[in-house]
């Protein structure tokens, strides 16, 4: 017979959510696909994207739905098991939103534009602008020193108008080129809430660092792709020798490519 909890959760959905989720989350862990393959692991999507959506959204969040399929679209291989990067950026953007932090985005490394729509959504939300700086044909064969003596061309499966098609043009400035010649195109007076570093290699990652860092706003986020991975010593190099001797420190997120995060503390 069922008893007073049992119509206490059904006439709440919200508790009733939680409850299931609660119930299943470890059966759906020991079925998932670490099970099978050692490199995959079931997860769960972060409470206020999932079951707590409704009070989320309630208060002013925006839902998943179309920046997620953005991220994974025209890039399955890479993207589809990596759902925590999205998740760790949408929370980022959440963060700004509820800091209020000001300033603009700005992206080195666009590829397809999958993490660029969800920096494109956030600027028309707060009606700033992103930057977005890529060749849009591979890496540059000039970046390919020493250290990255290992990595062949790669990248080249894009092109702008794939890019500007998946992330939409408002509030938004596209920039073909190599960097940092292509910093120019930014104007002197702008400062930046967040950055988003995905260019692989140690002579454009260093390039990066240099420009962006004193262009961060206090509190602003610099991410930075690729730093934990192990496949791009380049990134590592040129990180931990940018931050050897700043305030900051690095922070690693556990997505499949060991992104890491630093929050400026100063000016």
């Amino acid at each position: 017979m069922p008893t007073a909890k049992f119509w206490r959760l059904l006439s709440d959905p919200s508790r009733l959510r939680r409850a299931i989720a609660r119930r299943l989350a470890p059966e759906l862990t020991e079925l998932g696909p670490s099970r099978i393959y050692p490199g995959r692991y079931a997860a769960q999507a972060p409470d206020r994207y999932a079951i707590n959506l409704a009070e989320y959204l309630a208060r002013g969040g925006t839902d998943c739905a179309k920046t997620q399929s953005q991220f994974i679209l025209g890039n399955e291989e890479r993207n589809s098991g990596d759902l925590p990067r999205y998740y760790f950026l949408k929370l980022v953007c959440d963060q700004i939103l509820t800091e209020r932090i000001t300033g603009d985005y700005a992206e080195l490394g666009v590829y397809k534009g999958n993490t660029a729509a969800l920096l494109a959504d956030l600027a028309r939300r707060t009606g700033s602008r992103v930057y977005l700086f890529d060749t849009f044909s591979g890496f540059a064969s000039d970046d390919l020193v020493e250290i990255d003596r290992n990595i062949k061309i790669e990248f080249a499966d894009t092109s702008l108008d794939a890019a500007k098609q998946l992330v939409g043009g408002e509030n938004v400035k596209f920039v073909q080129g190599y960097f940092p010649a292509t910093a120019e195109q930014i104007p002197v007076e702008a400062r930046f809430a967040l950055v988003h570093l995905d260019c692989d290699l140690y002579k454009p990652f260093s390039a990066a660092l240099e420009f962006f860092y004193p262009r961060l706003v206090p509190g602003g986020f610099l991410i930075m792709h690729d730093y934990g991975s192990l496949f791009w010593d380049g990134v590592k190099k040129a990180v931990d020798d940018f931050f050897a001797d700043k305030s900051e420190r690095v922070i690693p997120i556990p997505d499949k490519s060991g992104t890491a995060v630093v929050r400026k503390v100063s000016k």
